[in-house]
């Protein structure tokens, strides 16, 4: 299996967004996403997996020109106001230290998409079915443990 870094130029194509800027920042959180997406990433979700951790740490980083990056960038994503008639709540982000991986994941759009390529990709071991199985995700750890003695 390859895993070969995306460039630049590609990862622009794939998100417009980040198109103003330099190359060279791009190509810096192209070497940072490398701490996640390896040789090790099925082939076929290298480049998706690639193209997503680095757009969230971008769009984290406010670089982009999209209402997501520019939320970051502003600080406005860090809450979110809801406002009904007179009653008006505010959720404040957790903070950093109460904040779980899945938790600074999915605070973007590219980083929810690559949590899911991460559950694909890193989910545990697959198991196949036979017939009898019914249908069943795949992975083991969406099987339910049930022994044939019948003790649970």
């Amino acid at each position: 299996m390859s895993c070969a870094p995306i460039t630049p130029a590609r990862f622009k194509q794939i998100k417009p967004q980040f198109a103003s800027v330099d190359d060279a920042v791009v190509q810096s959180y192209i070497d940072l996403g490398t701490l996640w997406v390896d040789e090790s990433w099925p082939e076929r979700l290298c480049e998706a997996a690639q193209v997503s951790i680095v757009c969230h740490l971008m769009t984290l980083d406010g670089l982009g020109s999209d209402t997501e990056s520019q939320g970051q960038a502003s600080g406005a994503a860090q809450y979110q106001t809801v406002k009904s008639g007179d009653l008006t709540l505010t959720r404040f982000q957790k903070s950093a230290a109460d904040m779980s991986y899945a938790d600074w994941l999915v605070q973007t759009k590219c980083g929810a998409f690559f949590m899911q390529l991460l559950r694909m990709a890193r989910g545990g071991p697959r198991i196949a079915m036979g017939g009898c199985g019914g249908a069943q995700s795949g992975f083991a750890k969406d099987v339910p443990f049930s022994p044939p003695w019948g003790y649970q």
